[in-house]
């Protein structure tokens, strides 16, 4: 019957493309670029273009958009946001930018990654592989990556200067360029954000700079990135009733600093042997202070100051045809340090301070081959050795046929583990040494359909998840759960476009049924969306995006004592056109939330009501 309902909702929606199935190269899920003929997972690839048709400002709007993506807000820019893949936790997604992980484990969600701190007009790419994956990144990765891929290098000169402003004070100006000298090529991107304040108490401002070079020269391959991030935060705090119902009104404030690099030689060694090194290191602080939710006895006020890094290097020998049979070999080692300073203030301040730290030894071997023209399969096997606990064995297989020239089948099955975080490990009040890595298992399979104009992607999903750490009340300590969570569900893209691309219109469709003993926070079961885009001519581009959320579960403290309560469905339309004045200037506009649809995102923390946005972009 549930499925019967979900038919009913994709049959209503129009046929439309919004992320086009493709054979370009894909980075993510792999150890060695492939194209999307090549790899047996569910893939979605966003083009810098599709993004911003979804979200001018807000890459948690856009991913929404996303079939089987839920990214849970806790009200306006300054709030929380945490990745729910499939009906998983939010800590169990691996968030990549560039190559590196941007997972904190210091942090109070599980390490669990903050999506606004990625400006969406920083980026060139997304590529988000469905399925656990440690069988190819080791840790954190149990539901699935997303990779976030930043501007790159052009081999002709481009500058871009954008600006942009919005109602509730928001605003924002990037200088970009990018080009090459010879054989190496830049890219360098400036920004200055400030989001306002649309929702009381909900506000964010963020400084970043990108730097990108890339030099080749006959067999070898040089390239090296470089992020820094700068920002402050405020908003009402977790589970506090938020400007709805917080009694009292003081703010969480957040002060954090983010940077992440990266380097890597490749080396063609002869036709058949591909050696790659890289190394990555990223490092986040943040100073965090909150007033707490009164009554005290729920929270106390509290504060931290974290310092987190973590290094990697890799060593992956590529050998063998990448047309007919080849395999991945290689060995990763890996070190992660944290330290948090922090306070209860129960009447005195009590220390929480902790310092952990670990390193993971790695070694993989992933073989990829067409046992003819229709089949290809592939496999891994990965071994994460990391201190104080026994290794970890991961593997993974997947299969893709095509059964005629329009239609291709993939089936995919895979382990993936998540080491416990430092705060759950090292807190000093709730913190339990003794904690398992949390273990997955997921299987998919479905149907992709291109002919013509016209593209249909169906998947079927189940996943399993035990030894989930959570907080034990009754102990007041944090655990291992016995009882295992079960999700399963049906995810569809449905894509069209005329043939001069006059018009382009997409449908979506996700349904995750989640199997566990104690409910689960913040995860619509059925999410719907549908897009359309219109080129009037060659200066004018309309586009529309809707969007449908069915009932979510939210937990608050705003009472002193646990209240659950069901958030309402609600419905979201967006709205965007550009004016491409000449070759050098566009215009851009959008009203987001345009019929004012009046929603929260959690339990007294609405959603951003009807605003706009107008932009400008001078290339030269």
């Amino acid at each position: 019957m549930k499925f019967k309902k979900l038919s009913l909702l994709i049959s209503t929606l129009i046929a439309a493309q919004t992320f086009a199935a493709t054979d370009e190269v894909i980075v993510t899920g792999t150890y060695s670029p492939v194209t999307s003929e090549q790899i047996a997972s569910s893939v979605t690839v966003i083009s810098q273009e599709q993004l911003l048709a979804l979200s001018s400002h807000s890459l948690v709007d856009a991913l929404r958009q996303v079939p089987s993506i839920w990214v849970e807000e806790q009200g306006g820019p300054g709030g929380l946001t945490a990745i729910a893949l499939r009906g998983a936790e939010a800590n169990h997604t691996l968030v990549l930018l560039d190559g590196v992980e941007l997972n904190d484990p210091t942090n109070t969600r599980g390490g669990a990654f903050d999506v606004n701190n990625i400006n969406i007009d920083s980026i060139k790419r997304i590529e988000i592989i469905r399925g656990a994956q440690s069988a190819i990144y080791g840790s954190d990765a149990l539901a699935g990556v997303i990779h976030i891929i930043t501007v790159e290098p052009t081999k002709t000169t481009q500058t871009n200067l954008s600006v942009a402003v919005g109602e509730d004070g928001y605003k924002t100006a990037s200088i970009t360029t990018t080009g090459s000298i010879d054989n190496l090529g830049y890219a360098v991107k400036l920004q200055s954000k400030d989001a306002g304040e649309p929702i009381e108490g909900s506000s964010a401002k963020n400084k970043e700079a990108l730097v990108k070079l890339d030099w080749k020269q006959d067999a070898h391959n040089v390239d090296f990135s470089y992020r820094y991030l700068d920002g402050d935060k405020t908003t009402f705090p977790e589970q506090s009733g938020g400007s709805l119902f917080a009694k009292l009104r003081d703010l969480d404030r957040s002060d954090f600093t983010d940077q992440n690099a990266a380097l890597a030689w490749q080396w063609q060694v002869n036709d058949v042997w591909r050696s790659k090194v890289q190394g990555s290191w990223f490092n986040r602080q943040e100073n965090l202070t909150s007033p707490g939710i009164f009554p005290f006895d729920a929270v106390p006020p509290n504060g931290a100051d974290t310092d987190f890094t973590r290094k990697n290097l890799s060593w992956v020998n590529t050998i063998g045809n990448e047309k007919s049979v080849w395999a991945n070999i290689g060995a990763e080692t890996k070190r992660e340090s944290g330290d948090s300073k922090g306070y209860l203030d129960v009447g005195f301040k009590m220390p929480t301070d902790f310092s952990l730290d670990r390193k993971i030894d790695s070694v993989f071997v992933n073989i990829n081959g067409y046992v003819n023209e229709a089949l290809f399969v592939q496999a891994s096997a990965r071994r994460d050795d990391a201190e104080h606990l026994r290794p970890k064995d991961s593997v993974q297989g997947g299969v893709r046929y095509q059964i005629n020239e329009n239609l291709n089948w993939f089936a995919n099955a895979g382990q993936g583990f998540k080491l416990p975080s430092f705060l759950a490990l090292g807190h000093p009040l709730v913190g339990n040494p003794n904690l398992k890595p949390e273990l997955a298992t997921t299987r998919d399979t479905g149907l992709e359909f291109s002919a013509n104009n016209t593209s249909v992607n169906v998947s079927v999903f189940r996943n399993t998840y035990v030894d989930l750490i959570d907080f034990d009340s009754d102990l007041f300590t944090n655990v291992n759960r016995t009882d295992p969570i079960d999700t399963r569900g049906v995810e569809t893209e449905i894509h069209w476009h005329t043939q001069d691309n006059q018009w382009q219109l997409g449908a979506h469709a996700s349904y995750a049924d989640i199997n566990a003993e104690h409910p689960l926070m913040g995860r619509p079961r059925v999410k719907v969306g549908a897009t359309a885009v219109y080129n009037l001519n060659d200066n004018w581009q309309f586009n529309a995006n809707y969007l449908w959320v069915d009932h979510r579960l939210a937990a608050s403290r705003y009472t002193g004592d646990t209240v659950v309560e069901t958030l309402d469905k609600y419905n979201r339309l967006d709205l965007g056109a550009k004016w491409k004045v000449n070759s050098q200037l566009s215009i851009n506009l959008s009203i987001e939330n345009a019929a004012d649809e009046n929603y929260m995102n959690d339990i007294g923390f609405p959603a951003v009501g009807r605003t706009g946005f107008v932009g400008a972009n001078f290339s030269f």
